[in-house]
Order: structure tokens, then C-alpha cells, then sequence
């Protein structure tokens, strides 16, 4: 029932953005690769098929509005933002307000470039803001990726953010971002993974950056790295004052073993990876005075909590 209500909702999604919407429709089913579409505001264009299929998913999963789609000088536009059709990634993050500038990609709100190896994180931190929020402290970020959200909390206002990422390419591209964004004096980035224990972990050499985002660490690799326990990480930190968790899979060693004493946490639970539920993890946050909302469902099994202590 569930995949039928879904078809559904994605055909009417169809319908609310191009005006031949059964024609497009068709073309996609029948494996298209460019494809002539009418938007709403009766603009014609061409549009690739990856380019239809984020645009769907634009409108049908995260909220944009059909109407602001249009077609100018044979250009598709969100707003002002002109649309790169090269993939389903980079249609994403430039309707949601990145530029393609040579090997980079500019976002002109953020005055913030990121090098030509990305992923949908820059979406999800940059365009849709999955951890919006005020910062007046030091961030602990675990799971720091190409380095956006360290990023994203150094321009929200953070005294300091600690990043930790596992991946030694990855970190190399998040040093690089850091580095042409001139952010070294606000962000230490560590190649690192972290967990309930010190030890050593091996992970691989080299990993696509796209497919980074859903690494979970499983002792399997070219090269070993540190792994740092929660509890030594957070004697860096003077101010705790928000913790970031995003490691597909960690958090629960984290959670399930530590106290802790961060004003906010932003959390990513994975509980087909853990084995420990949602509400358990919960569970144990409010055991700490913690008082958490879920903001975001990615999937039945992985969905964001913001959670604030109690004082």
C-alpha cells in the first residue's frame, strides 16, 4: 500500500510541474535521455532525464514550489538559480542555489566554494539546512565528510568546530574546502574515526565521493587509522556546546556508553545498521535530560533527531 500511495504521489508530482506531463511521463518510462518538457508557465526546454528525475524529487520530497521552475534563453531556472543538468546531483544542489565555477561549485549566499568532488550533503546542509540552527560555542562534528557541515556550523557562528572523518580521501577533500574557504583558524579536522573505545580501525584508501556519505565503518580496508573514544574527544572541547553525529552507525556506541553533557545534539539514527531502534537511542538521550524531535525521515530506518538538554 505503502509503494502504491508513493507511485501516486510522484505522478501527481508530474503533473504539478510539466504541463505534458503524461507525455514526460511516458518518455521517462521508455528511457529517454533528453527529453522536451512544458512547464507550468508554458517555458519549453529540454531536460535530461536525470534533470526530470531530481526535479520530482525536488518538489515531491523537499518542498520546492513547480512554479518557480522556468525555461529562459533555452536555460532551465529554480528561481534565479540556473540548473545544471550534467547529473541528478548536480541539478540538486544548483536549483537549491550552487554555481558551477570551473573545477568548483560557488554557493553566492554562503560566498563558500566547495572543489569538484561532491556529494548530496552539500544539498542537505546548504539548500534544505537539515541543521539549522543558532550557534554560540564550540561544535563537535563526527562524521565530517568533504567538510560542509564543519563548514556550515563555522559560518553559523561557532566559536570552533572539531571534525572527525574516518576516510583518509575524504578528509583530504574536506582539508581542501577548509583550506579555500579560509577556514583553518575556526575548524580542526582530524583523520580519524570515533567511538566508544581507543583503538585502530582500517578503512579504505579510496572510496567515490558521492558513495562516501553512506560509509559505515566495518574493520575492512587498505589502511588503519586511529579511533579516538567519545569520552577523549570531548576533553578537547572547553564550551560543549553541539554535538553533530552523522556516521552511519556509530552513534549508538556513542549513545549507548557515554554521558553526555552538550547543550544540543544533531543526530542521525540508523537502525538497521545498529540494531538499536530510534526510540531506544532516544530513550537513553532522555534518560540524560535530553528532550528530543525528530526533523527529518530519510528512510524508516534513518531519520534526524535535535535534542536539547534539560538544565
Amino acid at each position: 500500500m505503502k509503494s502504491l500511495t508513493s507511485a501516486i504521489a510522484r505522478i501527481n508530482t508530474y503533473r504539478r510541474i510539466f504541463d505534458n506531463w503524461l507525455y514526460v511521463v511516458t518518455k521517462v518510462r521508455n528511457g529517454e535521455r533528453s527529453i522536451e518538457v512544458k512547464l507550468k508557465d508554458k517555458s519549453k526546454g529540454i531536460c535530461t532525464i536525470n534533470c526530470i528525475v531530481a526535479v520530482v524529487d525536488l518538489v515531491n520530497k523537499f518542498d520546492f514550489d513547480p512554479l518557480k521552475l522556468h525555461f529562459k534563453e533555452r536555460g532551465l531556472y529554480y528561481n534565479n538559480n540556473f540548473i545544471v543538468q550534467d547529473s541528478y546531483l548536480s541539478t540538486l544542489i544548483s536549483a537549491g542555489g550552487f554555481e558551477k565555477e570551473g573545477n568548483l561549485w560557488y554557493n553566492r549566499t554562503y560566498n563558500i566554494r566547495f572543489i569538484n568532488r561532491i556529494n548530496s550533503s552539500l544539498f542537505e546542509n546548504f539548500s534544505i539546512k537539515q541543521y539549522n540552527n543558532e550557534i554560540e560555542g564550540e561544535v563537535v562534528d563526527i562524521g565530517a565528510n568533504i567538510g560542509d557541515s564543519a563548514i556550515y556550523f563555522a559560518l553559523k557562528g561557532a566559536s570552533h568546530v572539531y571534525a572527525f572523518e574516518p576516510l583518509p580521501d575524504i578528509y583530504g577533500i574536506a582539508l581542501q574546502n577548509i583550506k579555500i574557504n579560509h577556514l583553518e583558524n575556526k575548524i580542526t579536522l582530524a583523520n580519524a574515526a570515533v567511538g566508544s573505545k581507543e583503538g585502530k580501525v582500517k578503512v579504505p584508501l579510496n572510496i567515490n565521493t558521492e558513495e562516501s556519505g553512506g560509509f559505515s565503518i566495518t574493520d575492512q580496508g587498505d589502511v588503519e587509522i586511529p579511533m579516538l573514544s567519545f569520552n577523549n574527544v570531548t576533553k578537547m572541547v572547553k564550551d560543549h556546546h553541539l554535538l553533530k553525529i552523522d556516521c552511519e552507525g556509530c552513534e549508538a556506541d556513542i549513545i549507548m556508553s557515554s554521558e553526555l553533557d552538550f547543550d544540543k545534539i544533531f543526530l542521525e539514527s540508523h537502525q538497521r545498521i545498529t540494531k538499536i531502534s530510534h526510540k531506544k537511542l532516544i530513550r537513553k538521550l532522555e534518560e540524560q535530560n535530553y528532550k528530543c524531535e525528530e526533523t527529518m525521515e530519510i528512510d524508516n530506518d534513518t531519520k534526524i533527531f535535535y535534542c536539547i538538554k534539560s538544565k
